[in-house]
């Protein structure tokens, strides 16, 4: 299984992205793409078409309204939770990927919006867990998670412990190096 960091173009220059942890520690199982809302990365969006790519995305009810009011997306998409992924992966090799919205919460809402191919593609979302050690970023949600602590979730559920491990142990020195130099 990779992950996919699609990258909202200010996480580039913004210190506080955990999503780096993860692409210096395991290379070879992330991969960042830029997110662009006019020129889509085309191999991505086939993934999404295609269903070898699944979207880490929070159910629709929770974070998908649109500031009309509105539900983004007529048809609610398959949602699946890391344990159904795993038992897919072993019936199938068709999911080779999942995507992770690497932005602050509004953001990734906005790319959400922006996307079809992102609103069309099916959906993993994480068990309800405990609230995000993440404290450098204002306004974000009370159950949402930063891209790291996602990451390292989905890893625990896919038995990847050893890897989820390594990315704990950074993300806690990556907080405390955030915390000295905010203090």
């Amino acid at each position: 299984m990779k992950f996919v960091l699609l990258t909202h173009e200010r996480e580039y220059d913004r210190p506080s992205n955990t999503g780096q942890l993860a692409l210096a520690a395991f290379p070879e199982l992330c991969r960042r793409v830029p997110w662009s809302r006019i020129a889509p990365d085309e191999a991505l969006k086939q993934a999404c078409e295609s269903g070898e790519a699944l979207l880490l995305f929070p159910k629709e009810r929770d974070t998908d309204e649109t500031d009309s009011g509105s539900r983004m997306g007529s048809s609610v998409n398959q949602v699946s939770t890391p344990e159904q992924l795993l038992a897919k992966i072993d019936e199938e090799q068709g999911m080779r990927q999942v995507i992770i919205l690497d932005a602050t919460w509004q953001e990734a809402r906005k790319m959400m919006r922006q996307s079809p191919y992102l609103q069309a593609a099916k959906r993993l979302t994480l068990q309800e867990s405990e609230p995000s050690r993440y404290r450098l970023r204002r306004n974000q949600l009370s159950q949402g998670l930063c891209t790291i602590e996602c990451i390292i979730s989905l890893m625990h559920s896919l038995g990847m412990s050893q890897e989820a491990q390594q990315l704990d142990e950074a993300f806690d020195l990556f907080m405390l190096d955030h915390r000295q130099v905010d203090a």
